[in-house]
């Protein structure tokens, strides 16, 4: 059971979801709804808290996250349901590949493992800020440059 601290989900799991839902939005080429993708980056950290309160063993919490993220563009960020799934696998994706690569050199700069970090809310909310950087300088590329790997409302077919 993972019990997420209160300030690690305002001050990272927030920003992480502003990210994820946004670099969702952005590669898709819709545009940014700020007001939905504020909602979205709210809402689900808290959930989440919760999910993992509640599920007893680490993993699963994974699936669910990715369920809830998929319901939340379909629904609240109202994209159909063909970028609603893209999105949300690509997007948790990216996250999930760009940790990967990124967080292991702060466990070893630190000389702490992932399970030690899980419980030190200071590294919790500091270590993934390198990787939402990233992130969010990815999708502001990919927005600005209108790349996108579907036909939106942003980027439409006479561009």
């Amino acid at each position: 059971m993972d019990h997420m601290q209160l300030l690690a989900v305002i001050f990272q799991g927030i920003p992480e979801s502003l990210v994820v839902f946004a670099f969702g939005v952005a590669v898709v080429g819709e545009y940014l709804n700020w007001k939905r993708i504020l909602i979205c980056a709210i809402i689900v950290p808290f959930l989440m808290m919760v999910v993992r309160a509640i599920v007893p063993i680490f993993g699963p919490h994974i699936v669910i996250s990715l369920i809830v993220t998929f319901i939340f563009f379909w629904k609240i960020i109202k994209l159909d349901l063909k970028k609603a799934i893209f999105s949300s696998l690509l997007s948790m994706c990216i996250l999930l590949l760009l940790e990967i690569f990124i967080l292991p050199i702060f466990y070893n700069i630190w000389n702490t493992t992932l399970f030690e970090t899980y419980n030190n809310t200071f590294q919790r909310i500091l270590f993934p800020y390198p990787v939402l950087i990233i992130y969010a300088i990815f999708t502001f590329i990919i927005y600005k440059f209108k790349f996108a790997l579907f036909k939106g409302d942003r980027v439409n077919t006479d561009e």
